[in-house]
This record gives C-alpha cells, structure tokens and sequence, in this order.
C-alpha cells in the first residue's frame, strides 16, 4: 500500500512562497492498493487526487468541519459520469451523511446542487465498504476526541497497517487514548495530528487536536514503525516546520508535506 498526502494543512488552506515545501492544500490523505483506492476526508487537498478508473474509490470522511469537505467540488474529475466515487463515514449514517453534503454544496452555498446533480455520487453506510473490502484488508474505525466527534481509521492487510488518526486531541479522554494506544501497537504507520506545540496546548484546550511531542510520545508508546505528524497549522511555515522536524528526538516521526507518497 502507499500513503499519499494530498493536503496536510489544518483549518485553513494558506498560499504563500513560505509554504511551497509542505503545502498549504487542507487534509486529504489517499490508501492506494492495487486494487482498490481509498481516500479520507476531501479538504482542498482532494483536488490533487486521481480518481482511478481500473479500481474501486471510496472517499470516507472523519468529520465535516470545512478543512475536511471544502475540496469536493473542486476535483474537477467527480463531474466526470464514469468515475463512480462511494462516499461514507464512520461517524454517521449514509443518509445523514448525504444531507450534510446536500446542505453543504446547494446554491446558497456553492452554484449548483451538488449531490442531486452528481449522480455518480453514493453515499453508503460504512460497514458496507468494510464488508466489500473483507477479502483484501481489514477497514475499521475508532472515535477520536474532538469537537463534533470524528472518527479514526484503521486499515490492515495480512502484514501491513496504517492508522489515520485526523483530528484528534491527546491526553483529555484516557479512555479513547487507551483504545488508540492499542490499536495502533507496533503498526507500519500512523497518520497523527501535529497542529499545536506542546507549549501551545494550554488555551486550545477543547480545540480538538493534538502536539508534535505528543505525536512523539505515541510512536514511543506504540512502538509503530513510522508516525506522519500531519495537519499541520495554517500559519506554519516551512522555516519553522524545517526547525521542528531538524530537532525530532524520533528518527522514526516525519513531517508529512502535499504529495508525499509512503510505501508500506
């Protein structure tokens, strides 16, 4: 499997000269197996996502904030008829789902109404696509801690497993950390939420995202093999993220930045 990140921003997409290296596109993380194609959450990210034709796509959201649902539209290859896209989530039902997007992408929103226009659209219930996919891997989800709830990932074929863990805030909820720290023992990746410094956690208390070291801290807990630290915030810049990532006491951790692709 390889792990693309299509976008790494948080929040906010940004566009400047100080973040060309890492990106400024919001989250939208691609699983590529050579015979299906899964991608979580469509930020402004998803714009740079190849839809593929030979294999099934399914596009699974974490939540609905604007960072994780602000690119749909603007794949210009879901107007496409032919490319058939299953969109689902672990956090809510199909038609709940579907309203969201109905509400979202509708005219006084966006020009045209998206869901009813794209018929190539369908929106399934998660255990669904779980079901589908049972003879090539394993697809679950986890809740995460986050204002609004949001769900976590887990993918697993017969030797590898990637964790996708967007948006998450470490250290509130025992009980959720305990269930990630197990779930993700000693996998091939882990896909964290990078978008405070420790020192900066105190009066985002409730925001709902995590640290760099505490993104540390969970590598070491889960002795997983690689951690991505991702989502990183918008008023980040490449300087400062080459700082952070130079001073990384993990040789194990990464900074993940728009189109990197990670083989596991």
């Amino acid at each position: 499997m390889d792990v693309i990140f299509h976008g790494v921003r948080g929040s906010t997409p940004t566009a400047d000269q100080n973040f060309l290296k890492y990106g400024g596109s919001t989250t939208c993380t691609e699983i590529l197996h050579e015979q299906f194609q899964v991608i979580f959450d469509a930020g402004t990210g998803f714009q740079n996502v190849t839809i593929l034709k030979d294999r099934p796509t399914y596009l699974i959201f974490s939540h609905f904030h604007y960072d994780h649902i602000q690119g749909l539209p603007f794949n210009h290859q879901i107007f496409d008829p032919s490319n058939k896209v299953t969109i689902s989530s672990g956090l809510v039902k199909a038609e709940e789902l579907r309203e969201v997007f109905v509400r979202a992408f509708q005219p006084m929103y966006f020009p045209i109404p998206l869901v009813d226009t794209l018929k190539n659209l369908k929106f399934v219930e998660f255990d669904l696509i779980a079901n589908e996919l049972m003879d090539l891997c394993s697809l679950s989800t986890i809740q995460l801690n986050h204002p609004g709830g949001a769900a976590g990932y887990i993918i697993e074929t017969e030797n590898k497993k990637v964790c996708v863990f967007l948006d998450h805030e470490y250290g509130q909820e025992p009980t959720i950390d305990n269930e990630l720290l197990l779930i993700a023992k000693e996998s091939d990746l882990v896909v964290w939420d990078g978008m405070f410094l420790n020192e900066e956690l105190a009066p985002k208390k409730g925001w709902g995202h995590s640290s760099i070291e505490q993104g540390i801290t969970f590598s070491e807990k889960t002795a997983c093999k690689n951690l991505a630290i991702a989502h990183h915030a918008p008023n980040r810049n490449d300087q400062q993220l080459n700082e952070h990532s130079n001073n990384l006491s993990s040789d194990k951790v990464f900074f993940a930045y728009q189109g990197l692709s990670h083989s596991v």
